[in-house]
């Protein structure tokens, strides 16, 4: 089999600022999803972690284990079940290096299938200071329709310039 990887939509923040940055709509001809995803959050503070939701469900749908560091010798895991979102990396904050940006990635198996779906992610946020953050997850979302939306959401508001992109992938 080879993967086919389609762009399905690019959204950029524009000047302002946004809450969360949405994708709706999702075509259903592909059997996983990528999301890229170039961010930097408004909130004071150091590396803010950002999350998303499928199909705007906000029940206890989904569940992550999570391992971060932020580079100074603080490791930690945490388990979240049951919980309202996925984690999807961290953003630098408003206190990080000015006009530097993090990075993350979201891949999301079997996403148009009537099953639960399976979800990897890893990131980093950056900062030629104190805490850059880096992440990596592995989790579930128990929702048993087909996802049609996406949201990513982080705390405050994801700053101009922030980027993310949906890819489907499709194996011939």
């Amino acid at each position: 089999l080879m993967a086919v990887k389609s762009l399905i939509e690019t959204v950029t923040v524009g000047s302002g600022g946004a809450a969360s940055i949405e994708f709706t709509g999702i075509d259903q001809t592909g059997q996983d999803l990528v999301l890229l995803l170039s961010s930097r959050s408004d909130q004071n503070g150091n590396a803010i972690f950002n999350s998303v939701q499928f199909n705007s469900d906000t029940g206890s749908n989904y569940t992550m284990t999570n391992l971060y560091g932020d580079g100074a010798g603080n490791e930690s895991t945490n388990t979240l079940t049951g919980d309202l979102r996925l984690w999807t990396g961290a953003s630098p904050a408003a206190g990080n290096t000015a006009n530097t940006f993090g990075s993350a990635e979201l891949y999301i198996s079997n996403y148009a299938s009537s099953v639960a779906k399976s979800v990897s992610s890893n990131g980093v946020s950056e900062n030629n200071g104190t805490e850059a953050i880096a992440h990596i997850g592995a989790g579930n979302y128990t929702g048993t329709a087909a996802i049609t939306s996406l949201k990513i959401l982080t705390q405050g508001n994801f700053v101009e310039h922030s980027t993310a992109s949906l890819y489907k992938i499709k194996y011939d």
